[in-house]
């Protein structure tokens, strides 16, 4: 299942009713990321229509939630974004229906990365060229499970993915960093890291204007 379904949002645009319950974010941590991510949808859905599949970074903004959800830690907990974006599709009926609208305070609230629009790469060299490589790897895949409608950008950010690769390799060699377990104790380092640096496309800009 598409991660953005244009139909099933269409349906929920609805009128918010009268004297209903404002909505509140969940609890449970891979819930609240889910909802945000389909606010983030339907709002985009808002000011563009209901038509058509989303621009592309809108749907790096969506992509964003899950992102985070999986940084909580220090390290990157694939599991968890995964689960977000599972969660993603089940959750359009309840979340977009009434004055859902009063929840796009709460999720820049609640995840402030993703009001953050001029984000700044670290400093060190290995740090900088990693965090990009992994944000470009997880964007890439992100877009190729959403069908052929992102095939221009996946295919983008592979190219920028390879030029990034080139870079990291003989930089993690020379700080030691062997395959295995090390290397995937820095990678979901990095991945954490950059999820909190701020909205995805921005950094990818930034990281572009460095690195492509």
């Amino acid at each position: 299942m598409r991660l953005v379904c244009g139909a099933m949002i269409a349906a929920a645009l609805v009128l918010p009713g009268c004297g209903e319950k404002l909505p509140t974010l969940p609890e449970d941590a891979v819930d609240r990321a889910a909802t945000c991510g389909v606010v983030a949808a339907a709002t985009q859905r808002e000011k563009a229509g209901v038509k058509g599949d989303l621009s592309a970074e809108a749907q790096e903004g969506i992509f964003h939630y899950a992102l985070l959800a999986g940084a909580e830690g220090s390290e990157f907990d694939s599991e968890r974004a995964n689960a977000v974006f599972k969660r993603m599709p089940g959750l359009f009926d309840t979340t977009i229906k009434g004055k859902w609208q009063v929840l796009r305070p709460a999720c820049a609230t609640a995840y402030p990365a993703t009001t953050n629009g001029a984000p700044a790469l670290p400093e060190g060299k290995l740090d900088s060229a990693l965090q990009c490589y992994v944000l470009v790897d997880f964007m890439r895949k992100a877009f190729g499970s959403q069908g052929g409608s992102y095939t221009e950008v996946s295919t983008t950010l592979g190219v920028l993915s390879t030029k990034l690769d080139a870079k990291v390799s003989p930089m993690l060699k020379s700080a030691g960093v062997g395959n295995g377990d090390p290397l995937v104790k820095k990678r979901n380092e990095a991945q954490a890291a950059v999820a909190k640096l701020g909205q995805p496309q921005a950094v990818i800009k930034a990281c572009e204007a460095k690195y492509g």
